[in-house]
């Protein structure tokens, strides 16, 4: 691996992320619970600015490398379900951390499957399921001679998804009790899931057409 700035920023931001779990895993429902959520939010924005300015990097100084090519966006994706998966956990549930603010008894069960983040054990599985589906569609596409580039949609679920996380470690910290930022970050959180199946579907349709295209 050639140790440039860019690849640098890319195992920092590895780093970031193990502290960023740790955080999410000691959270609990109490006020130093909310000065954890409020520093896993800094690190998550700042692993985010690290994956902007390397690949900004990368281009600029013509520093493009294998490593970075494979280590950026395999870092992305563990950043990105790592969180899910964290805020799946036990210490999430609305059993840990009572009732979500604003929402009623039945409907809160239905949006939230019990959980104070609103995220449900499914969704880690259907954004999970996405990642692994297009890494091996964009596997077997190269190993083809195929390029299979990221579409927009992909960039808008990296976005969305970022959102999201942020919107439930922000609402956890500092507004429990607030009915608006508790349907913003269910919301975000439903949102996230949907259009992650869509990006994943709309990777299989571009992945088809490059196929039949090579094909023919």
């Amino acid at each position: 691996m050639t140790w440039t700035l860019p690849n640098q920023l890319t195992v920092a931001r590895i780093a970031i992320s193990g502290a960023f779990f740790v955080l999410l895993g000691l959270y609990e429902p109490t006020r130093a619970g909310d000065i954890l959520l409020n520093v896993a939010i800094v690190l998550y924005l700042v692993a985010g600015a690290t994956d902007i300015l390397d690949g900004y990097l990368a281009r600029r100084l013509n520093l493009v490398s294998a490593f970075g090519r494979i280590a950026d966006p395999f870092v992305d994706k563990v950043l990105v379900v790592g969180a899910f998966a964290m805020l799946a956990g036990s210490n999430y549930s609305l059993s840990h951390a009572g009732k979500s603010a604003g929402l009623d008894a039945q409907l809160s069960d239905w949006l939230t499957g019990g959980m104070s983040s609103a995220v449900q054990a499914w969704m880690v599985v259907v954004i999970l399921a996405r990642e692994f589906i297009v890494s091996a569609v964009r596997g077997y596409s190269e190993s083809q001679g195929v390029k299979f580039p990221a579409t927009p949609a992909g960039k808008i679920k990296m976005f969305i998804q970022s959102a999201a996380i942020c919107a439930v470690l922000f609402q956890l910290a500092n507004l429990p009790d607030t009915p608006w930022a508790v349907y913003t970050k269910v919301a975000l959180v439903w949102l996230a899931t949907i259009v992650t199946v869509l990006s994943g579907l709309a990777y299989i349709t571009q992945a088809r057409n490059l196929f039949r295209t090579t094909h023919e």
